[in-house]
């Protein structure tokens, strides 16, 4: 996650005694793609918040999953988005997936619902972006708590915020255990477009050469943390 950006989390669900996964291979800080950040630059931002596009809008189906998400304390200085404005990334079942939205062109929320251990972040897209075409990234959040005997049972999902659409992403190197890519667009009323993406791994060690690409090849990034 970019330092440059402010982000608060809300956890719920979290069961006593028990901790987070620590991948020993991963390092404090992560690095987002092989190619170089561009340089800061000052973009004007889009006032209205952004809609989703087809199947990423909210439908009836959607009615527990999103009382599931928003049963959660929202973090503060946020509150709950009207339905029309939430994107579904992705349905796991009828109460849990992914899911994010964005108030305006700069601010974001993201989603992970999961029975028993869900989570809320919201923040500001850092002014440089982590890599061109890409402007946040997440990764290395469990999907669950472990009280480190049930390591294989835990995924590590990461969360992306790409420039564009509808472009399709997918791996262009995928390493084991690595699940799809889950992705929804939406769309600013200015026209502007955004791609959220979520990806699960297993627990364990990370493939320095796993990466994902958009179907133009102009956005391409590691689908697992990197050391600088």
């Amino acid at each position: 996650m970019s330092a440059a950006a402010t982000l608060l989390v809300t956890s719920a669900g979290c069961t006593s005694g028990t901790e987070q996964p620590r991948d020993s291979s991963k390092p404090a800080a992560v690095k987002s793609s092989v190619t170089t950040p561009s340089a800061v630059t000052q973009r004007p931002y889009d006032k209205m918040p952004a809609r989703p596009l087809g199947q990423a809008a909210v439908s009836g189906r959607d009615h527990a999953f999103l009382q599931e998400a928003f049963a959660i304390q929202m973090p503060a200085g946020h509150k709950v988005p009207p339905a029309d404005e939430v994107v579904v990334i992705r349905r796991l079942d009828a109460k849990n997936g992914d899911l994010a939205w964005m108030s305006d062109g700069r601010t974001f929320c993201y989603g992970k619902i999961r029975e028993g251990y869900s989570s809320l972040s919201c923040g500001q897209l850092p002014e440089e972006p982590p890599a061109p075409g890409l402007l946040f990234t997440i990764w290395g959040e469990p999907d669950r708590v472990t009280n480190g005997e049930n390591n294989d049972e835990v995924r590590v999902v990461g969360f992306v915020i790409a420039e564009g659409g509808p472009k399709r992403f997918d791996h262009v190197k995928r390493s084991k255990g690595t699940g799809p890519v889950h992705q929804a667009v939406a769309r600013f009323p200015s026209g502007r477009m955004v791609t959220f993406l979520t990806i699960d791994r297993a627990y364990g060690p990370i493939d320095p050469e796993a990466e994902i690409c958009r179907s133009d090849r102009k956005i391409c990034f590691p689908s697992e943390d990197l050391p600088h």
